[in-house]
């Protein structure tokens, strides 16, 4: 006979239930394991498979220079028709020099925020000055990056496609990475991402 468990005398877990990570004995092992996640991630925000890469057609344009680096604005299509804007901070000189992706996060004010709290152009100008390229761009929604809304977008037609918040911004972060690449200043072997708050999961799934 099966008795069915009772959900008032299961052991309920929380934020104090000790947890202990799988351990892994081998390279491989660890290898295997990154790409079921990195599989995961992808079928979770409806880009598997993934969706060709096409020309990013990119525009950069209004260069201006200060002590140390230069700014830029830049878009680029990361889709047909769906465009991602952003600043490019550059060092002066003629590289290559590394690159930093760097999505902003929930500021108010996006990629332009500039208050006590955090100021994504003081960090890119930092790397700059250090001999970084850093881009900031808007996440979906954001400033420049207004063709959809960050917060609404999606419902059951755009489930049928496959399409969300999720799966446009990480798909954006993708093609950020393909766009530094491509820039003759840029070292395509040494790029990295930095951000907080939605910048920070665009970070680490980015990474995976």
């Amino acid at each position: 006979m099966v008795v069915a468990i009772d959900a008032r005398i299961a052991e309920i877990k929380h934020t104090s239930t000790p947890w202990a990570l799988r351990r892994y004995r081998t390279l491989e092992e660890w290898r295997q394991r990154a790409a079921q996640i990195r599989r995961h991630i992808l079928v979770c925000s409806g880009l598997w498979p993934l969706p060709e890469k096409r020309s990013l057609r990119p525009r950069i344009f209004g260069r201006i220079e200060r002590e140390g680096y230069a700014v830029e604005k830049v878009f680029f299509e990361s889709m047909p028709g769906f465009f991602v804007c952003g600043n490019l901070y550059r060092p002066l000189g003629d590289g290559p020099f590394p690159a930093i992706a760097n999505p902003h996060g929930h500021w108010q004010r996006g990629r332009i925020e500039d208050s006590e709290l955090g100021s994504i152009p003081g960090r890119c100008i930092n790397f700059a000055r250090q001999g970084m390229v850093a881009f900031a761009y808007d996440m979906v929604g954001y400033n420049d990056s207004d063709q959809v809304a960050h917060r609404t977008f999606g419902g059951r037609r755009e489930d049928l496609w496959g399409l969300g918040g999720l799966s446009l911004q990480l798909w954006n972060s993708i093609r950020v990475v393909d766009f530094l690449a491509q820039l003759p200043d840029v070292d395509a072997k040494r790029i990295g991402c930095t951000g907080a708050s939605g910048g920070g999961s665009q970070t680490f799934l980015l990474a995976a």
